[in-house]
């Protein structure tokens, strides 16, 4: 009843629910009555129950098929007609039989005609099963042949075994009665057979399934007893022999009415896989042929051994074929289920159409890509899904039968957008397995619209949209072979934002990228269509005017972009000015190229940076030459050092009261092989840009050390005698600046004391944390600190008060101006009293006449250098000054002489006693 109930799921869909559940309660009323009618056969004695209930039990069997059939309406119904017909003769054998014995009383006559009826229901039972068995295959099910072949082998030799040779080898009885004997274990056979195969065979399992294998079960089961006791002649009528005859009759009326009987006859693909419990009916039938020799031969009379032999060879050559199905199987599943997954997953799409251009098949990533679903794609026009264009392409290649092996779609979404896609062709149109046209399409949407994005990123600038320098050079290139034509020429304006790097520094990039975007505001409004406007890269920008605005054109553009940058700009709560330095350089293409033009124009801006900024400059060709100079200068001076081209001059430092040498600035020079004696403004700008500066730097700290210890062990220096050296800001920035004038220290043996480093103002206001970091650290070596150029950079006196300073050199730009007045000292008499406030020493540079000597004494500088005392000299000349312990000191006048006498000896040490 359970099986009943969880199938009613599964019954054929032509009947309407009312009808299942009518024919679902007359199944269970049929069994039930079925198992009412086997109680009553066997209470009731044995002429009443053969004559009377064995004929209502088979004779309703036949009629509830042939109610099923017409209700449930199967396919195909000739099946169930042969079954209703062999159950039919199976009856009507059994009511001859019992009307000779029971009504006729007549003598039992083997073989008879009774046995032709009997015998016919065995090719009708065969031909109905394998009816069933055709339908419910797709295609061919090797497995289940072979697996059918081997249970029937080895149920078949224990029918051999036990009812067929028994007769074959009996010399009691006619030919006749033997061949008839054994008709009926073949014919049970020959029904095992197809039996197997149907219950082995693929497609699904309702309860009508179960209740036909079950009632084939019974009637081999009964018929197979029957044999065996009939051979050993023990059989007798009315036994319970009978309850297998009984359940095949009730058991196949009852699978006929069952409302799923339908999907007995429905095709469904076989089960590559073999179950657990066929394993073991399979193991089973092999181990028959050994088993029944085992037995025969305990009890000492193998009957058969060829039938067992030979029954046995068939069994091993049958399941050697099943292993190699069964491994051929597991590589294909594994195979397609490999190749499946991958047509699943794959994001291209496959779609076959057929000569008309209909879809025939597609892969489900094709509904993802169309966004369609199968339903809408199935039989639909391809060229319905593509734009017009590419629709006509596809049509024109159904006809032509020339498809090209790749194009490129566009397909219309149903999100609306379209879809660019990649496609390669296949024609396999007239082949058995395909017959249509493949396209494997691939969507490249993105891809495309990345590329778009980033040919713009490749050729614009992304902070101000912009084109980039990469695109200018194309237009500048452009722009020179169109005015070849017009025999023209073309300008190029680089500008350069002056002192952009104190914006970031101070209010940080992303205020510099605010200014940048408003920089780029203003530019935008002085651009005229014809010109071309470019980021360069960083704060520098590029114009580019062609149409034979060029000569006087190009100076107006500078015009314009000044008077474009001079209102204030606001970035943040800030407002701030903003000036350009601006190179203009022009050229044709006979006399340049795209990069010579820029490369002029930029030069050109770099000599308006250096003559003061906010300007613009023309190139001409002495600014290329001196850039070719700087090039052989850079290539020179990565040699120099290995060479030992370098020398250290030395400038002395002295009380300007009485002449006194107190010290000695080292100061590098080149000796170039070629050019001779190379001051440090032509090398110095280019060391600091090519990294080499602090190898120098490094290298006269060194020397400078070694030469003052040879001049204080000579006793030609006191120990008040010190050498001051200068620091670039890329050492000063070094994290090892401390350990490297250590090092100098140690090497040499002076003091600590002795030393003075000298920073620029600009050195020490670039990063003040580091910087304030690595001084720091030097004045934990003992060594002093003195600030170069000051005035000219921009330090506060925040500055000041941070770092560990002990002398302030006051620039030679003052003291140029202290000798002219009144308004010439204000400079200097404020660098001189800030330093002795803040218990500083001051010294002036760049001393060249003696008024500017007394008007410093005046204004209580009492140390200075410069040319008025000694130039730079070589270390032998040096040497020959601090023989001399002074210089001339005629300069000085007998006013101010008479007055410092006294105090010039205590002054200097002072200056030098400062720790």
């Amino acid at each position: 009843m359970q099986l009943l109930n969880a199938d009613r799921v599964q019954a054929a869909a032509i009947s309407d629910p009312a009808t299942q559940r009518v024919m679902a309660w007359l199944c269970r009323g049929y069994l039930v009555a079925g198992m009412l009618l086997t109680v009553v056969y066997f209470v009731v004695p044995t002429e009443p129950a053969k004559l009377v209930v064995w004929p209502i039990i088979g004779w309703s069997s036949v009629l509830a098929i042939l109610v099923g059939v017409a209700v449930n309406r199967p396919e195909p119904r000739s099946a169930w007609y042969l079954l209703a017909a062999g159950v039919a003769t199976l009856i009507v054998g059994d009511d001859l039989y019992s009307i000779r014995n029971f009504v006729q009383h007549a003598d039992a006559l083997f073989p008879s005609y009774i046995d032709i009826v009997y015998l016919a229901m065995y090719p009708l039972l065969v031909g109905g099963l394998a009816l069933l068995v055709h339908r419910r295959s797709v295609g061919g099910d090797r497995s289940s042949v072979i697996d059918a072949s081997i249970i029937t082998a080895g149920l078949g030799l224990v029918s051999w075994v036990l009812l067929i040779a028994p007769y074959l080898h009996s010399g009691e009885f006619s030919v006749f009665y033997r061949l008839t004997s054994i008709a009926y274990p073949i014919g049970d056979v020959a029904v095992l057979a197809i039996a197997v195969r149907l219950a082995v065979g693929g497609g699904r399992r309702p309860g009508a399934f179960w209740l036909l294998t079950g009632g084939l079960v019974a009637l081999l089961g009964a018929d197979a007893l029957y044999g065996y006791l009939n051979l050993s002649g023990t059989f007798s009528e009315h036994s319970p022999v009978d309850v297998g005859w009984i359940a095949f009759y009730v058991a196949w009326g009852a699978a006929a009415l069952h409302p799923s009987m339908r999907g007995l006859s429905t095709a469904t693909p076989g089960t590559e896989q073999i179950s657990a419990g066929r394993v073991l009916v399979i193991g089973g039938a092999v181990l028959v042929p050994p088993a029944i020799l085992f037995t025969q031969g305990a009890l000492g009379n193998v009957t058969d051994p060829l039938a067992i032999a030979l029954t046995g060879g068939l069994l091993i050559i049958l399941v050697l074929v099943r292993i190699v199905s069964l491994v051929r199987e597991s590589a294909d599943r594994r195979s397609n289920a490999r190749l499946q997954t991958l047509v699943d997953k794959t994001s291209d799409a496959i779609v076959v159409v057929d000569g008309q251009g209909r879809i025939q098949y597609h892969t489900p990533s094709t509904e993802r890509m169309l966004g369609r679903h199968a339903a809408e794609l199935d039989g639909t026009r391809l060229g319905d899904v593509l734009e017009a264009a590419d629709g006509n392409r596809l049509d024109a290649m159904l006809v032509s039968h020339a498809a090209p092996a790749t194009i490129e779609w566009r397909v219309r979404h149903t999100d609306g957008g379209w879809r660019d896609l990649d496609v390669i062709v296949d024609d396999l149109r007239g082949t058995a397995d395909i017959d249509g046209i493949v396209f494997t399409m691939r969507d490249v949407t993105e891809r495309k619209q990345f590329d778009l994005k980033l040919r713009r990123q490749t050729l614009h600038d992304s902070l101000t949209g912009l084109p980039n320098r990469m695109l200018f050079i194309d237009r500048i290139d452009q722009a020179l072979r169109r005015g070849e034509r017009r025999n023209g020429s073309v300008a190029v304006l680089v500008l350069d934002l002056d002192d952009f790097k104190m914006v970031n520094d101070s209010l940080g990039h992303a205020a510099g990228d605010d200014l940048l975007k408003a920089v780029t505001a203003r530019l935008v409004t002085v651009t005229r269509s014809a010109d071309s406007l470019a980021r360069l890269g960083g704060d520098e920008f590029g114009f580019l005017l062609e149409n034979g605005d060029v000569d006087d054109g190009s100076e107006l553009a500078a015009l314009r972009i000044q008077a474009a940058l001079r209102a204030p700009f606001r970035v943040g709560d800030s407002e701030m000015q903003v000036h350009a330095s601006i190179g203009i350089a022009t050229g044709s293409l006979r006399t340049h190229t795209c990069d010579d033009v820029l490369r002029d124009a930029d030069l050109a801006m770099y000599f308006a940076k250096r003559k003061g900024k906010d300007r613009f400059e023309l190139f001409f060709p002495a600014m290329h030459e001196n850039a070719t100079r700087r090039l052989e200068v850079v290539a020179d001076l990565l040699g120099g050092m290995d060479r030992g081209e370098f020398v250290v001059y030395y400038q002395p430092i002295v009380d300007t009261r009485n002449g006194h040498i107190l010290g000695a600035e080292a100061l590098v020079r080149w000796q170039h092989p070629r050019r001779g004696l190379v001051g440090p403004d032509e090398f110095i700008p280019v060391a600091e840009t090519t990294g080499l500066i602090a190898p120098i730097d490094r290298w006269v700290l060194n020397d400078a050390c070694r030469q003052t210890k040879i001049w204080k062990v000579n006793g030609l220096a006191d120990d008040s005698f010190y050498i001051s050296v200068n620091l670039s800001s890329q050492h000063l920035q070094d994290p090892s600046i401390a350990e490297h004038v250590s090092d100098a220290l140690a090497v040499s043996g002076i003091a600590p004391d002795a030393v003075v480093l000298e920073v620029t103002e600009t050195g020490l206001v670039d990063d003040v944390d580091s910087a304030g970091a690595a001084l720091a650290g030097l004045k934990r070596l003992g060594v002093r600190i003195a600030v170069d150029d000051f005035g000219t950079g921009y330090s506060s006196l925040t500055h000041l008060i941070k770092f560990p300073i002990d002398i302030l050199k006051i620039d030679k730009s003052f003291v140029d101006r202290v000798a002219d007045g009144a308004n010439g000292e204000v400079m200097v008499r404020a660098v001189v009293d800030l330093a002795h406030t803040l218990s500083l020493k001051a010294i002036a540079e760049g001393v060249e006449h003696p008024d500017q000597a007394r008007a410093l004494e005046r204004l209580g500088c009492n140390v200075a250098q410069g040319y008025l005392f000694a130039p730079p000299v070589p270390a032998p000349d040096m040497t020959a000054l601090l023989a001399q312990q002074s210089v001339s000191s005629d300069f000085l006048g007998p006013d101010i002489r008479a007055d410092v006498e006294q105090s010039a000896i205590s002054e200097s040490q002072v200056l030098l006693s400062r720790p």
